[in-house]
């Protein structure tokens, strides 16, 4: 797919990137989402619990969108980061990144910032989405 390969290469070039999708929903579809809404954000649910409820109302709603565009933007570094991180890293702290950037985003700013170094081995620690998860049972259950 095009777009996938955009974002890819924005993501190896360290951009951060933003897509933007729609979906048409009908009045009643609307109506239906609002009052589930409502019915989470007023209820006697602790709040954690209403955030997990929303996200998991969204999550339903965020599905078969229609692509509308991506952009992707230069996010400098904070003056001396990398020079900074290379201190600490020649005196022998150990330094960790945990991200939610795509993976190639992450890498790249990791190598901008002197977090990732030539002499270094990169562990790369990746869990499967949501979306992995659903396609590969669907494909079991097939």
């Amino acid at each position: 797919m095009k777009i996938s390969r955009e974002l890819l290469t924005f993501a190896k070039e360290g951009l951060r990137t933003l897509v933007v999708c729609q979906k048409d929903l009908s009045s009643a579809d609307y109506n239906k989402l609002d009052s589930n809404i409502y019915d989470i954000q007023t209820s006697e649910m602790p709040m954690a619990q209403k955030e997990e409820a929303l996200a998991r109302l969204y999550d339903s709603l965020e599905k078969e969108l229609d692509y509308v565009g991506a952009s992707a933007i230069e996010d400098k570094l904070q003056y001396g980061v990398p020079e900074t991180i290379d201190m600490l890293i020649k005196a022998n702290i150990k330094v960790w990144v945990l991200t939610g950037d795509k993976q190639e985003t992450a890498i790249e700013i990791g190598k901008s910032c002197k977090l990732i170094q030539q002499d270094m081995r990169l562990e790369i620690l990746t869990r499967p989405s949501v979306e992995q998860l659903d396609q590969e049972l669907n494909r079991l259950g097939k």
